[in-house]
């Protein structure tokens, strides 16, 4: 749908077509309980009016979402925790009230957990662009304890050091990060620390986005105090980098972003997404490590070995990788086919796969997934419908075996301490 004209009640429509975004916005939003008549243009249909009624807009879909996920084959049971953003509601907690925050929700959802079934925990931060500094310095330390998290460094040299407080580990088991290429900012942070403690495998993409700067807004009619400037207001506003953070090892998280120890296959690998594909982007460097404690060393190749036999196996990441190419391949070809037929039948064979199977980008054009057509059992319930999807989802699947792989190193090692 278009957005044509704005009405507050029964006053006369305001045409938005040509509007600035964040005009348009004002226009709709207001009072809780006041009524907003929008004017749409429907492909196919004439433009027709859509009275609503304010309300406060809740979106489930971006808090913190968590399953016990049972295998079918082995019975296991793994732990599930989705992250979209790290969120906190700042204002409601400015004025004294206990507002919403993403630690937590993630600490809820582990509690929720019987620990002693699960055989592992994904930590899933796909498609994450960041958020609150203090959720991803918080759930890092639900796993990894008191200690050093991140670095923050000034445009003067001078770095603080943000720690964690927390005197309790929640979850002490075998633990996977699952990353993309739209893994960014806090999302880096957090991987960055669990990688650098050596407390979980990071698993995805070949790289996350290295998002590792610190922005802020200047808004220059405030800023500019000079005399006789009101008449060439607004100025507008700068954006400027103020700060970049480092991990607690030295190493920037920008531009490089942080690299996985497993990579599997990706369909969007040749798609330029990241910072090391934006003009004039802050380079990777790095400063003195600050001292951590380390979590029990694995083999890492050994998990990686036995992590890519299987993929090289696998009929949804061969196909995965199938894609992968063929896009590399229209990527370089830049030509386009004037036969609607020829486009259609390219369009489907990129992007006809399950969106949800094999964790792609919530970019793609839905309509072209065969999945999405098939109608939602609605008897299902949040929960089921997320197990489902987990069950489904490869790159879940995989970090179900990894888990394995990682808990049997781990019971080794411990066998080995004991005799």
């Amino acid at each position: 749908d278009v957005i044509l004209a704005v009405a507050q009640g029964e006053e006369e429509p305001v045409d938005v077509t040509d509007m600035r975004l964040r005009d348009a916005v004002a226009l709709i939003r207001g009072k809780k309980g006041t009524e907003v008549r929008l004017t749409l243009r429907r492909l196919g249909l004439k433009p027709f009016i859509v009275p609503i009624v304010r309300d406060v807009v809740v979106i489930e879909e971006s808090f913190v979402k968590s399953a016990m996920v049972v295998e079918p084959e082995s019975g296991k049971h793994y732990g599930y925790v989705k992250i979209p953003s790290f969120y906190r509601d700042f204002e409601t907690t400015r004025n004294g009230g206990n507002g919403r925050n993403s630690t937590d929700d993630v600490t809820a959802a582990l509690e929720t957990f019987n620990q002693n079934e699960m055989a592992g925990l994904i930590l899933d931060l796909r498609n994450n662009g960041g958020g609150a500094l203090t959720d991803a310095v918080g759930i890092a330390g639900l796993f990894l304890g008191a200690g050093p998290v991140v670095q923050v460094r000034n445009g003067d040299g001078d770095a603080k050091i943000l720690q964690s407080y927390n005197k309790k580990v929640a979850y002490r088991g075998p633990l996977v990060v699952l990353v993309n290429q739209f893994s960014a900012s806090a999302s880096e942070i957090v991987a960055g620390a669990l990688q650098d403690y050596g407390r979980a495998m990071i698993v995805g993409s070949e790289h996350t986005h290295g998002k590792g700067t610190v922005q802020v807004i200047m808004d220059l009619d405030k800023s500019l105090t000079l005399r006789n400037m009101r008449e060439y207001m607004p100025l507008g506003a700068l954006k400027m980098t103020t700060q970049k953070f480092y991990r607690v090892s030295g190493d920037s998280t920008q531009y490089r972003g942080v690299i996985p120890d497993i990579v599997l296959p990706d369909r969007s690998r040749y798609s330029e997404y990241g910072e090391r594909y934006l003009d004039y982007s802050l380079p990777w460097d790095r400063i003195e490590a600050v001292e951590h404690s380390h979590w029990p060393s694995v083999d890492y190749a050994d998990l990686n070995a036995k992590s890519q036999a299987r993929v090289a196996k696998n009929k949804d990441f061969i196909e995965i990788q199938r894609v992968a190419e063929a896009m590399g391949e229209r990527i370089k070809n830049t030509r386009q086919s004037l036969l609607i037929a020829d486009v259609v039948n390219e369009r489907d064979d990129l992007q006809g796969m399950s969106l949800n199977r094999h964790g792609a980008t919530d970019d793609m054009d839905e309509e072209a997934d065969d999945e999405l057509k098939k109608p939602v059992d609605e008897e299902l319930s949040a929960t089921e419908k997320l197990i489902k999807s987990v069950l489904e989802d490869a790159y879940a699947k995989e970090s179900m075996a990894i888990l394995d792989d990682l808990a049997a190193q781990q019971a080794a090692v411990a066998s080995k301490k004991t005799d």
